[in-house]
């Protein structure tokens, strides 16, 4: 993919997400998720259901050689990943929302060792998901 076509998935993307966060504040949560995962589809070339079947271990190993895709998009996908992770919880599904969450997790992991300098941003996203996910375990295990 060239860069001109990477900047604009990053912008559409940029742009789904502040509709899907306005959508998620007036607690239209269906809608959200429609949109993330139209989204998935459309920029990522992955189905609804694929970040479920895919283990943490092969997360990464799938997204770069099956679907192609540049840290960049990684990043891109990540954000919608963890947003779609934060309605599920909402929405006290905890199962689905751990398993989104725990390979939103695993993508900035991935992100954070590829890169030549040490991402705040990415380490406080990670800080905040870790902390969600142990809320989960904790719910699950009460």
């Amino acid at each position: 993919m060239e860069n001109k076509e990477i900047l604009k998935v990053i912008e559409d993307v940029s742009e789904i997400l502040s509709i899907m966060i306005e959508l998620k504040n007036s607690g239209r949560f269906r809608e959200a998720l429609e949109k993330i995962d139209d989204t998935l589809l459309k920029y990522f070339d992955c189905e609804k259901d694929f970040i479920y079947s895919v283990s943490e271990d092969f997360l990464i190993n799938a997204l770069k050689q099956k679907k192609g895709l540049n840290s960049e998009q990684l990043a891109s996908l990540a954000e919608l990943l963890s947003e779609k992770g934060d309605i599920l919880l909402e929405q006290n599904n905890l199962k689905d929302s751990r398993k989104v969450l725990k390979n939103t997790l695993k993508i900035y992991y991935f992100l954070n060792e590829d890169q030549d300098f040490f991402s705040f941003k990415n380490m406080n996203k990670m800080v905040l998901i870790n902390d969600k996910l142990s809320g989960i375990n904790l719910k699950i295990q009460s």
